[in-house]
Protein backbone atom coordinates (compact mmCIF):
# COMPACT_ATOMS: atom_id res chain seq x y z
CA UNK A 1 0.00 0.00 0.00
CA UNK A 2 1.31 3.18 -0.99
CA UNK A 3 1.41 5.96 1.82
CA UNK A 4 1.68 9.66 2.11
CA UNK A 5 2.03 12.33 4.26
CA UNK A 6 -0.45 14.88 2.43
CA UNK A 7 -3.07 13.47 0.18
CA UNK A 8 -4.65 16.40 -1.30
CA UNK A 9 -8.29 15.76 -2.96
CA UNK A 10 -8.87 18.17 -6.31
CA UNK A 11 -6.74 19.73 -8.67
CA UNK A 12 -8.62 23.40 -9.27
CA UNK A 13 -7.15 26.53 -8.03
CA UNK A 14 -7.38 25.98 -4.23
CA UNK A 15 -5.83 22.41 -4.16
CA UNK A 16 -2.97 23.64 -6.24
CA UNK A 17 -2.34 26.66 -4.44
CA UNK A 18 -2.17 24.55 -1.18
CA UNK A 19 0.61 22.20 -2.65
CA UNK A 20 2.56 24.59 -4.28
CA UNK A 21 2.78 26.37 -0.97
CA UNK A 22 3.27 23.82 1.85
CA UNK A 23 6.08 23.43 -0.79
CA UNK A 24 6.93 26.85 -0.74
CA UNK A 25 7.11 27.16 2.77
CA UNK A 26 9.39 24.10 3.35
CA UNK A 27 7.26 20.88 3.64
CA UNK A 28 9.58 18.14 2.76
CA UNK A 29 6.82 15.38 3.48
CA UNK A 30 5.26 13.51 0.32
CA UNK A 31 1.87 14.79 -1.22
CA UNK A 32 -0.42 13.16 -3.92
CA UNK A 33 -2.80 15.01 -5.57
CA UNK A 34 -5.86 13.47 -7.15
CA UNK A 35 -8.25 14.33 -9.74
CA UNK A 36 -10.87 12.93 -11.62
CA UNK A 37 -10.39 15.29 -14.72
CA UNK A 38 -8.10 14.57 -17.14
CA UNK A 39 -6.32 17.76 -16.66
CA UNK A 40 -5.93 20.71 -13.57
CA UNK A 41 -8.32 22.79 -13.39
CA UNK A 42 -10.88 20.79 -15.26
CA UNK A 43 -13.80 21.14 -12.48
CA UNK A 44 -15.30 24.24 -11.06
CA UNK A 45 -11.84 26.51 -11.76
CA UNK A 46 -12.55 26.39 -15.29
CA UNK A 47 -15.81 27.27 -15.33
CA UNK A 48 -15.68 29.79 -13.38
CA UNK A 49 -16.40 33.90 -14.36
CA UNK A 50 -12.55 34.50 -13.10
CA UNK A 51 -13.66 37.73 -11.18
CA UNK A 52 -11.91 38.70 -8.28
CA UNK A 53 -12.97 41.75 -5.35
CA UNK A 54 -12.36 42.77 -2.02
CA UNK A 55 -15.91 44.30 -1.96
CA UNK A 56 -17.51 42.80 1.34
CA UNK A 57 -18.57 43.75 4.90
CA UNK A 58 -17.18 40.61 6.86
CA UNK A 59 -13.12 42.10 7.53
CA UNK A 60 -12.25 38.26 6.79
CA UNK A 61 -13.59 38.41 3.16
CA UNK A 62 -12.27 41.70 3.02
CA UNK A 63 -8.55 40.30 4.14
CA UNK A 64 -8.20 37.08 2.08
CA UNK A 65 -9.84 38.61 -0.76
CA UNK A 66 -7.05 41.66 -0.93
CA UNK A 67 -4.17 39.37 0.24
CA UNK A 68 -5.98 36.91 -2.93
CA UNK A 69 -5.68 39.83 -5.41
CA UNK A 70 -1.71 40.80 -4.23
CA UNK A 71 -1.09 37.30 -5.02
CA UNK A 72 -2.74 37.59 -8.43
CA UNK A 73 -1.24 40.78 -9.30
CA UNK A 74 1.89 39.59 -9.20
CA UNK A 75 1.44 35.96 -10.42
CA UNK A 76 3.51 36.34 -14.15
CA UNK A 77 6.25 38.28 -12.39
CA UNK A 78 6.53 35.74 -9.93
CA UNK A 79 5.20 33.00 -11.37
CA UNK A 80 6.32 33.20 -14.88
CA UNK A 81 2.17 32.71 -15.81
CA UNK A 82 0.94 35.13 -17.77
CA UNK A 83 -3.10 35.15 -15.99
CA UNK A 84 -5.00 37.37 -18.09
CA UNK A 85 -4.71 39.90 -14.98
CA UNK A 86 -6.91 43.00 -15.79
CA UNK A 87 -8.41 45.34 -12.33
CA UNK A 88 -11.15 46.62 -14.63
CA UNK A 89 -13.17 46.95 -11.33
CA UNK A 90 -16.58 45.73 -9.88
CA UNK A 91 -19.81 48.20 -10.39
CA UNK A 92 -22.85 46.79 -8.01
CA UNK A 93 -25.73 49.10 -8.62
CA UNK A 94 -28.54 49.41 -6.08
CA UNK A 95 -32.33 50.45 -5.82
CA UNK A 96 -33.04 52.91 -3.23
CA UNK A 97 -33.89 50.82 -0.43
CA UNK A 98 -30.42 49.19 -0.43
CA UNK A 99 -28.64 52.50 -1.14
CA UNK A 100 -30.02 53.62 2.17
CA UNK A 101 -27.79 51.47 3.48
CA UNK A 102 -24.15 52.28 1.49
CA UNK A 103 -23.26 55.07 4.22
CA UNK A 104 -22.93 52.00 6.53
CA UNK A 105 -21.02 49.72 4.08
CA UNK A 106 -18.72 52.83 3.33
CA UNK A 107 -17.37 53.33 6.82
CA UNK A 108 -16.66 49.33 6.58
CA UNK A 109 -14.59 49.29 3.46
CA UNK A 110 -13.23 52.84 4.92
CA UNK A 111 -12.14 51.02 8.37
CA UNK A 112 -10.76 48.12 6.28
CA UNK A 113 -8.48 50.54 3.64
CA UNK A 114 -11.08 48.92 0.75
CA UNK A 115 -10.47 51.48 -2.50
CA UNK A 116 -14.35 52.01 -3.38
CA UNK A 117 -16.32 54.89 -4.99
CA UNK A 118 -19.82 55.91 -4.32
CA UNK A 119 -21.52 56.10 -7.61
CA UNK A 120 -24.32 58.69 -8.39
CA UNK A 121 -26.88 57.99 -11.23
CA UNK A 122 -25.24 59.74 -13.53
CA UNK A 123 -21.49 58.16 -13.02
CA UNK A 124 -23.14 54.63 -13.32
CA UNK A 125 -24.57 55.61 -16.64
CA UNK A 126 -21.31 57.26 -18.09
CA UNK A 127 -19.50 54.22 -16.97
CA UNK A 128 -21.99 51.43 -18.81
CA UNK A 129 -22.71 52.33 -22.38
CA UNK A 130 -26.48 53.37 -23.18
CA UNK A 131 -27.48 51.79 -19.53
CA UNK A 132 -30.50 54.24 -17.69
CA UNK A 133 -30.80 54.02 -14.09
CA UNK A 134 -33.79 55.41 -14.71
CA UNK A 135 -37.23 53.24 -15.08
CA UNK A 136 -39.36 56.24 -16.62
CA UNK A 137 -39.20 55.13 -20.26
CA UNK A 138 -40.13 51.14 -19.41
CA UNK A 139 -43.41 50.11 -20.03
CA UNK A 140 -45.17 50.34 -16.49
CA UNK A 141 -46.54 46.63 -16.67
CA UNK A 142 -43.33 45.73 -18.13
CA UNK A 143 -41.66 47.25 -14.80
CA UNK A 144 -43.49 45.67 -12.30
CA UNK A 145 -43.65 42.36 -14.08
CA UNK A 146 -39.88 41.94 -14.16
CA UNK A 147 -39.79 43.69 -10.80
CA UNK A 148 -37.66 46.92 -11.61
CA UNK A 149 -37.03 49.91 -10.03
CA UNK A 150 -34.74 53.01 -10.42
CA UNK A 151 -30.90 52.18 -9.91
CA UNK A 152 -30.60 54.99 -6.73
CA UNK A 153 -26.31 54.54 -6.85
CA UNK A 154 -23.63 52.04 -7.75
CA UNK A 155 -20.59 50.80 -5.69
CA UNK A 156 -17.34 51.07 -7.55
CA UNK A 157 -14.36 48.72 -6.54
CA UNK A 158 -11.59 50.31 -8.42
CA UNK A 159 -9.22 47.45 -7.25
CA UNK A 160 -11.44 44.44 -8.34
CA UNK A 161 -11.48 42.55 -11.77
CA UNK A 162 -10.86 39.53 -13.40
CA UNK A 163 -7.97 37.04 -14.13
CA UNK A 164 -7.78 33.43 -15.79
CA UNK A 165 -8.42 30.95 -12.48
CA UNK A 166 -7.11 28.08 -15.10
CA UNK A 167 -3.73 29.37 -16.06
CA UNK A 168 -3.34 30.04 -12.57
CA UNK A 169 -4.10 26.55 -11.69
CA UNK A 170 -1.61 25.44 -14.29
CA UNK A 171 1.05 27.74 -12.91
CA UNK A 172 0.78 26.48 -9.45
CA UNK A 173 0.99 22.76 -10.53
CA UNK A 174 3.96 23.60 -13.18
CA UNK A 175 6.19 25.06 -10.20
CA UNK A 176 5.43 22.60 -7.63
CA UNK A 177 6.58 19.80 -10.32
CA UNK A 178 9.43 21.86 -11.31
CA UNK A 179 11.02 24.06 -8.26
CA UNK A 180 11.32 21.83 -5.54
CA UNK A 181 13.20 19.09 -4.70
CA UNK A 182 10.71 16.33 -3.60
CA UNK A 183 8.00 16.82 -6.01
CA UNK A 184 4.46 16.25 -5.66
CA UNK A 185 2.73 12.83 -7.78
CA UNK A 186 0.05 14.34 -9.31
CA UNK A 187 -2.90 11.30 -10.63
CA UNK A 188 -5.59 12.47 -12.84
CA UNK A 189 -8.41 10.34 -14.06
CA UNK A 190 -8.65 9.23 -10.49
CA UNK A 191 -12.07 9.05 -8.94
CA UNK A 192 -11.43 8.67 -5.43
CA UNK A 193 -14.31 6.87 -3.98
CA UNK A 194 -13.90 7.14 -0.25
CA UNK A 195 -12.03 8.81 2.58
CA UNK A 196 -10.67 6.48 5.26
CA UNK A 197 -10.85 7.12 9.17
CA UNK A 198 -9.36 4.94 11.84
CA UNK A 199 -11.27 3.94 14.89
CA UNK A 200 -10.52 7.44 16.97
CA UNK A 201 -12.62 9.30 13.35
CA UNK A 202 -9.13 10.30 12.50
CA UNK A 203 -8.46 11.02 8.87
CA UNK A 204 -6.31 8.29 7.57
CA UNK A 205 -6.33 7.67 3.53
CA UNK A 206 -8.15 7.28 0.66
CA UNK A 207 -9.68 4.73 -1.59
CA UNK A 208 -10.13 5.21 -5.66
CA UNK A 209 -10.62 4.09 -8.47
CA UNK A 210 -8.43 4.78 -11.89
CA UNK A 211 -8.77 2.36 -14.94
CA UNK A 212 -10.76 0.14 -13.42
CA UNK A 213 -8.64 -0.69 -11.28
CA UNK A 214 -9.58 0.45 -7.24
CA UNK A 215 -6.36 1.26 -4.70
CA UNK A 216 -6.30 2.13 -1.23
CA UNK A 217 -3.79 4.39 -0.36
CA UNK A 218 -2.89 5.26 3.52
CA UNK A 219 -2.25 9.08 4.45
CA UNK A 220 -1.44 11.50 7.34
CA UNK A 221 -3.47 14.35 6.09
CA UNK A 222 -6.36 14.19 3.82
CA UNK A 223 -6.84 17.89 2.21
CA UNK A 224 -10.29 18.30 0.27
CA UNK A 225 -10.35 20.46 -2.07
CA UNK A 226 -13.50 18.96 -3.76
CA UNK A 227 -16.26 21.46 -4.20
CA UNK A 228 -19.07 20.70 -5.07
CA UNK A 229 -18.45 16.94 -4.54
CA UNK A 230 -17.95 17.33 -1.16
CA UNK A 231 -20.68 15.84 0.36
CA UNK A 232 -20.96 13.19 -1.90
CA UNK A 233 -17.77 11.99 -0.95
CA UNK A 234 -18.39 12.16 2.91
CA UNK A 235 -21.08 10.25 2.40
CA UNK A 236 -19.90 7.14 0.79
CA UNK A 237 -17.06 7.60 3.10
CA UNK A 238 -19.53 6.78 6.17
CA UNK A 239 -19.00 10.15 7.81
CA UNK A 240 -22.19 11.10 9.95
CA UNK A 241 -24.53 13.15 8.51
CA UNK A 242 -23.70 15.67 11.44
CA UNK A 243 -20.36 16.15 10.65
CA UNK A 244 -20.45 16.58 7.37
CA UNK A 245 -20.65 20.05 5.52
CA UNK A 246 -24.14 22.54 5.03
CA UNK A 247 -23.43 22.87 1.47
CA UNK A 248 -25.38 21.78 -1.55
CA UNK A 249 -23.92 21.84 -5.19
CA UNK A 250 -25.85 24.37 -7.56
CA UNK A 251 -26.08 24.93 -11.29
CA UNK A 252 -24.71 28.17 -12.89
CA UNK A 253 -24.70 29.26 -15.93
CA UNK A 254 -22.64 31.91 -17.90
CA UNK A 255 -23.61 33.00 -21.54
CA UNK A 256 -21.26 34.81 -24.14
CA UNK A 257 -22.83 37.47 -26.27
CA UNK A 258 -22.28 40.07 -29.03
CA UNK A 259 -21.83 43.48 -27.55
CA UNK A 260 -24.96 45.88 -28.71
CA UNK A 261 -22.87 48.19 -30.52
CA UNK A 262 -19.34 49.21 -31.43
CA UNK A 263 -18.75 51.66 -28.91
CA UNK A 264 -15.20 51.06 -27.76
CA UNK A 265 -16.07 51.57 -24.59
CA UNK A 266 -17.29 47.77 -23.87
CA UNK A 267 -13.90 46.93 -23.97
CA UNK A 268 -13.09 48.35 -20.59
CA UNK A 269 -16.49 47.89 -18.51
CA UNK A 270 -15.98 46.75 -14.84
CA UNK A 271 -17.96 43.76 -14.29
CA UNK A 272 -21.28 44.79 -13.58
CA UNK A 273 -24.36 43.94 -11.61
CA UNK A 274 -27.58 45.30 -12.29
CA UNK A 275 -31.39 44.20 -11.48
CA UNK A 276 -32.20 40.93 -9.87
CA UNK A 277 -28.41 39.67 -9.52
CA UNK A 278 -27.54 39.51 -13.37
CA UNK A 279 -23.80 40.61 -14.08
CA UNK A 280 -21.63 41.57 -16.91
CA UNK A 281 -18.14 42.49 -18.17
CA UNK A 282 -15.96 42.02 -20.95
CA UNK A 283 -14.41 38.51 -22.05
CA UNK A 284 -11.96 38.19 -24.69
CA UNK A 285 -14.00 40.23 -27.31
CA UNK A 286 -17.55 39.18 -25.87
CA UNK A 287 -19.73 40.16 -23.28
CA UNK A 288 -19.84 37.36 -20.42
CA UNK A 289 -23.55 37.61 -18.44
CA UNK A 290 -24.75 35.29 -15.94
CA UNK A 291 -27.78 35.20 -13.25
CA UNK A 292 -27.68 32.87 -10.08
CA UNK A 293 -31.05 30.79 -10.21
CA UNK A 294 -31.31 31.37 -6.34
CA UNK A 295 -33.44 28.04 -6.43
CA UNK A 296 -31.39 25.81 -8.43
CA UNK A 297 -31.76 22.11 -6.76
CA UNK A 298 -29.09 20.17 -4.92
CA UNK A 299 -28.05 18.83 -7.58
CA UNK A 300 -24.75 17.77 -10.02
CA UNK A 301 -26.45 18.76 -13.40
CA UNK A 302 -24.58 20.51 -15.19
CA UNK A 303 -26.95 20.62 -18.71
CA UNK A 304 -26.50 24.05 -20.29
CA UNK A 305 -29.72 25.88 -20.62
CA UNK A 306 -29.57 28.55 -23.21
CA UNK A 307 -33.02 29.85 -22.78
CA UNK A 308 -32.65 30.89 -19.64
CA UNK A 309 -30.50 33.91 -21.32
CA UNK A 310 -33.30 34.51 -22.99
CA UNK A 311 -36.08 34.27 -21.28
CA UNK A 312 -34.88 34.77 -18.09
CA UNK A 313 -31.86 37.55 -18.29
CA UNK A 314 -31.71 38.97 -21.67
CA UNK A 315 -35.89 40.34 -20.89
CA UNK A 316 -34.07 42.40 -17.68
CA UNK A 317 -30.90 43.78 -19.75
CA UNK A 318 -32.69 44.88 -22.22
CA UNK A 319 -35.38 47.24 -20.22
CA UNK A 320 -31.91 47.98 -18.06
CA UNK A 321 -29.64 48.32 -21.77
CA UNK A 322 -32.12 48.77 -24.27
CA UNK A 323 -29.39 47.91 -26.96
CA UNK A 324 -28.89 44.78 -25.50
CA UNK A 325 -32.19 43.36 -27.55
CA UNK A 326 -29.70 43.10 -30.55
CA UNK A 327 -27.07 40.99 -28.25
CA UNK A 328 -27.20 37.37 -30.02
CA UNK A 329 -26.18 34.22 -27.98
CA UNK A 330 -22.66 32.73 -29.13
CA UNK A 331 -22.01 29.73 -27.07
CA UNK A 332 -22.08 29.26 -22.95
CA UNK A 333 -21.82 26.40 -20.26
CA UNK A 334 -22.95 25.19 -16.84
CA UNK A 335 -20.86 24.70 -13.77
CA UNK A 336 -21.39 24.34 -10.29
CA UNK A 337 -21.12 26.06 -7.13
CA UNK A 338 -20.52 24.64 -3.87
CA UNK A 339 -22.93 26.87 -2.00
CA UNK A 340 -23.08 26.93 2.01
CA UNK A 341 -26.94 27.13 2.80
CA UNK A 342 -26.23 28.80 6.20
CA UNK A 343 -24.17 32.07 5.67
CA UNK A 344 -22.39 31.50 2.15
CA UNK A 345 -19.01 31.52 3.01
CA UNK A 346 -15.77 29.12 2.76
CA UNK A 347 -15.48 26.23 5.27
CA UNK A 348 -12.02 26.60 6.03
CA UNK A 349 -9.17 24.39 8.20
CA UNK A 350 -9.23 21.52 10.06
CA UNK A 351 -12.61 19.60 10.88
CA UNK A 352 -12.93 19.70 14.74
CA UNK A 353 -14.34 16.11 14.77
CA UNK A 354 -11.70 14.00 12.82
CA UNK A 355 -8.37 15.01 13.41
CA UNK A 356 -5.92 15.37 10.29
CA UNK A 357 -8.92 15.99 7.86
CA UNK A 358 -8.45 19.68 5.96
CA UNK A 359 -11.09 21.79 4.77
CA UNK A 360 -11.42 23.76 2.04
CA UNK A 361 -14.75 23.58 0.46
CA UNK A 362 -17.75 25.72 0.79
CA UNK A 363 -16.57 28.93 -1.52
CA UNK A 364 -20.20 29.46 -2.74
CA UNK A 365 -18.63 31.06 -5.85
CA UNK A 366 -15.72 32.41 -4.62
CA UNK A 367 -13.21 29.78 -4.58
CA UNK A 368 -11.10 31.03 -7.74
CA UNK A 369 -10.51 34.46 -5.98
CA UNK A 370 -9.79 33.56 -2.44
CA UNK A 371 -8.40 30.30 -2.96
CA UNK A 372 -4.94 31.60 -3.68
CA UNK A 373 -4.85 33.31 -0.34
CA UNK A 374 -6.52 30.91 1.50
CA UNK A 375 -4.32 27.90 -0.42
CA UNK A 376 -1.51 29.99 1.58
CA UNK A 377 -2.46 30.11 4.79
CA UNK A 378 -3.45 26.64 5.40
CA UNK A 379 -0.11 25.87 4.12
CA UNK A 380 1.00 27.90 7.28
CA UNK A 381 -1.49 26.18 9.77
CA UNK A 382 -0.09 22.53 8.31
CA UNK A 383 3.58 23.35 9.04
CA UNK A 384 3.37 25.91 11.73
CA UNK A 385 0.47 24.58 13.33
CA UNK A 386 -1.26 27.74 13.37
CA UNK A 387 -2.71 30.57 10.88
CA UNK A 388 0.32 33.38 10.24
CA UNK A 389 -0.78 36.13 7.33
CA UNK A 390 -4.24 35.96 7.97
CA UNK A 391 -6.49 34.00 10.93
CA UNK A 392 -8.40 32.20 8.94
CA UNK A 393 -10.40 31.18 12.02
CA UNK A 394 -13.38 32.53 11.23
CA UNK A 395 -14.15 29.86 8.21
CA UNK A 396 -14.23 27.18 10.50
CA UNK A 397 -16.27 24.31 10.17
CA UNK A 398 -16.88 24.49 14.52
CA UNK A 399 -18.28 27.98 13.50
CA UNK A 400 -21.91 26.02 12.05
CA UNK A 401 -22.12 24.24 15.75
CA UNK A 402 -21.06 27.35 17.90
CA UNK A 403 -23.69 29.77 15.98
CA UNK A 404 -20.45 32.37 15.29
CA UNK A 405 -21.20 32.63 11.29
CA UNK A 406 -19.47 34.67 8.71
CA UNK A 407 -22.71 36.82 7.69
CA UNK A 408 -22.20 39.38 4.57
CA UNK A 409 -24.31 42.59 5.95
CA UNK A 410 -25.05 43.98 2.84
CA UNK A 411 -23.14 42.27 -0.40
CA UNK A 412 -23.67 38.72 -1.27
Amino acid sequence: MRKFDVVVIGAGIGGGSLVYNLLKQGFTGSILVLDQGETVAAGATSHSAGGFRNLYTTSINMQISSMGIKILSRFKEDMGMAIGFQRKGYLFNYYEAEWRQMPKVAEILKANRVNFELFTPAQVEAKIPGLRCSVAEIDPEVREFLGMEPIAGGLFGADCGSFDPSQATVGYFERAMTDFKVKPVLQLNTEVVAVTFDRAGRASGVKMKRAGAEEQVEAGIVALCTGPWTNKLLDNSGIPAEDRMPIISQKRMLFMTDFPDNDPRWQDIPLTSIDQGIFFKFESGSMMVGKARLDAPDSLDTTFEPEYYVNEINLVMQERIPATAKCKLKRGWAHLYDTNTIDHNAIVGWHENHSNLLLQVGYSGHGAQQGPAVGACLAELVITGKYQSIDCSPFRWGRFQENDLVQEAYIL
